[in-house]
């Protein structure tokens, strides 16, 4: 920012750098004058609160190259840029960086945070998912970790939950938002967050196992989440055909289990029964250890470091891999998995659907290619097979690439 003032005001006066820290400011100063702007800079603590909103203005796009998807380290750089243009006025930086509570420092350290987990976390896969099926059958108690887990895989491959909003830091407390007001919310899911309807819309008051057959979807709603869209609703219609692995099911599934342990309606759903009998919430440690035991079993040659990138977070990623390998635009995958911005790209994975999508988008063509190679002359296809398996070394000279 401070930058790109110093060269718009050298040009207008047709000339280098600014020469003084003097004539800096005086430039500065003059510069805002002449294109009818206050001055952008200033000592007081409102400042912070402006660049933090410019800096969220950056990363949803409204920058220099209208880049919709930014690194951390270059809304940084922006950030960074602002300070700069401060200090040269002789005021304070208004994004400090090194301290926590800097609300400009919290939008930087949030995406960090983001990215890091989506270089480090691998989305579920079906595989994973059979395994953790045959897991909650095997145990024989429709209220243990293992079934609890399977019924919110099911479930979250749709929704793709936050670790908040289906688990808790500890197994025996509940993990809250204060508001500065000092109002406090429970962040987990709850009972009254899930609303079930018949095949006429109509809601279904009383949830039981005759239920199963009556609701065909369900309305969850967010009372609180990390994109502050509070309020926010999805409905997800009911898999009729596969009542295994339906989402709506699995909600049912949810509440039921959670009423039968006591639960209220106003206390997080993802509570199960321990081996000694006492209930206890599920945790992101607990999600983690039953994944890769899934993994661990169904590919154990697996490496100690591959097992650590799946936890309770793989579960979103998976929801967003999922609905990219079926070929859902931006916007939907936004709306359904609930991002404000672009960085569920972040989550994208070259899976092998995503692989056999390519090559069916290119089959056409392959085959176009083919019949023009089957209709060379035959020693024309010799000397390419040759060149091809390595019989031919060809005199390269010095490599270079236009696209580089």
């Amino acid at each position: 920012m401070g930058d790109c003032v110093d060269r718009e005001m050298a040009k207008s006066r047709g000339g280098p750098g600014i020469e003084t820290e003097a004539a800096r400011q005086a430039h500065y100063i003059k510069w805002a004058e002449i294109i009818g702007i206050q001055d952008p800079c200033g000592h007081y603590l409102g400042y912070q609160r402006i660049v933090a909103i410019y800096t969220k203005y950056v990363q949803r796009g409204v920058n220099y190259n209208n880049k919709h998807v930014l690194r951390s380290a270059t809304v940084r750089g922006y950030a960074v840029a602002v300070n700069t243009l401060f200090k040269l006025r002789g005021f304070a930086p208004p994004a400090d960086l090194t301290d926590p509570n800097n609300m400009t420092s919290i939008l930087v350290n949030n995406m960090l945070r983001e990215e890091d987990i989506a270089r480090q976390r691998a989305p579920l896969d079906n595989d994973i998912f059979a395994e953790l099926r045959r897991s909650a059958v095997s145990s024989k108690n429709c209220d243990s970790a293992n079934n609890l887990l399977f019924d919110f895989v099911s479930l979250g491959r749709y929704i793709g939950p936050r670790l908040s909003e289906y688990a808790q830091t500890t197994q025996d407390k509940v993990d809250y938002h204060t508001y500065p007001s000092g109002t406090t919310v429970i962040k987990a899911f709850i009972a009254d967050d899930f609303n079930f309807y018949d095949g006429k819309r109509n809601i279904v008051k009383i949830l039981d196992e005759d239920s199963f057959q009556q609701v065909r979807s369900v309305k969850i709603t967010w009372r609180i989440q990390k994109n502050r869209q509070n309020g926010q609703a999805i409905t997800l219609a009911a898999e009729v055909d596969r009542p295994e692995i339906c989402p709506v099911r699995s909600a049912m599934r949810l509440v039921l289990r959670a009423r039968r342990l006591d639960q209220p309606n106003d206390m997080p759903l993802g509570v199960y029964r321990a081996k000694k009998g006492k209930s206890i919430y599920l945790t992101g440690n607990k999600i983690a250890e039953l994944l890769r035991k899934a993994v661990k079993s169904i590919r154990p040659e697996t490496p100690s470091e591959d097992l650590k990138r799946y936890s309770a977070h793989s579960l979103r990623v998976w929801a967003c891999v999922l609905l990219d390998e079926a070929g859902k635009s931006p916007d939907y995958i936004k709306k359904r998995l609930r991002w404000l911005g672009d960085s569920f790209r972040m989550y994208l994975r070259d899976t092998s659907a995503i692989q056999s999508q390519h090559v069916d988008a290119l089959r056409e063509a392959s085959r176009e290619v083919m019949d023009l190679i089957n209709a060379l002359p035959a020693d024309v296809i010799a000397l390419a097979i040759s060149i091809t398996d390595g019989t031919i070394d060809p005199d390269m000279n010095e490599y270079s690439d236009e696209m580089d």
